[in-house]
């Protein structure tokens, strides 16, 4: 498989279903001058590759053919699920960033190149879980922002769940756009929503008499 600048280039913008010239459009520059940069025939400098990286989600070294793994989340999810080392001792914790980096890469496709706001949805969730393991000991209590204050760990539920409301604004609606179709499910996403389903049960019939689970959907 070709692996040069050009060609990546283009296949970037074809994933996304977008033409030269709305590409173009929104790389600030003129449809003659990215059919150039496509097909080779121009270099591009170092700040348009930048601007390439950040519009597709995609490192430079991946534009430039030097890795396969699009992004950080790529690269970390193949090292860790690539280490065969028996010090890992919750395999399973492996399975769940792998299917992280599946969910992020999907979203990410059906956003058309805008992660922002998924970037955020990430980012609350794991603020939730520094602000759970500071008050539990596991972390240090400064790492928590605005929520440390006179030395404690602002992490009640009720704080917690304006967390998980203000998530919501995150959402991208998806607009004019055909629902997303069936698909066969990944097994490490298969394998993230089991044991996460099963984890929310336990954890509220302990709180209260069984709850089928029906009534927390």
């Amino acid at each position: 498989m070709d692996r040069s600048f050009p060609v990546i280039l283009s296949n970037l913008r074809k994933e996304k279903g977008m033409s030269q010239k709305e590409a173009a459009a929104k790389l600030g520059i003129s449809q003659a001058l990215l059919s150039h940069y496509e097909k080779g025939i121009r270099e591009c400098g170092q700040s348009f590759l930048i601007k390439v990286a950040d519009f597709y989600g995609v490192s430079c070294d991946y534009l430039l053919g030097r890795t396969k793994e699009r992004n950080e989340l790529d690269i970390i999810a193949n090292e860790i699920l690539s280490d065969n080392s028996s010090s890992d001792s919750n395999p399973t914790r492996k399975t769940f960033i792998k299917a992280g980096t599946l969910l992020t890469q999907l979203i990410k496709d059906l956003e058309n190149g805008g992660s922002m706001k998924l970037d955020m949805l990430y980012a609350i969730a794991l603020y939730k879980i520094i602000l759970i393991q500071a008050k539990a000991g596991n972390l240090p209590k400064n790492w928590c922002g605005r929520a440390y204050v006179n030395g404690e760990v602002c992490c009640n539920s009720m704080y917690l769940g304006i967390a998980e409301l203000a998530a919501y604004k995150a959402i991208i609606p998806n607009k004019n756009k055909k629902p997303v179709p069936e698909m066969p499910v990944p097994e490490a996403i298969k394998t993230l929503v089991a044991e996460a389903e099963d984890f929310i049960v336990k954890a509220a019939t302990e709180q209260c008499p069984p709850v089928p689970f029906e009534f927390l959907k």
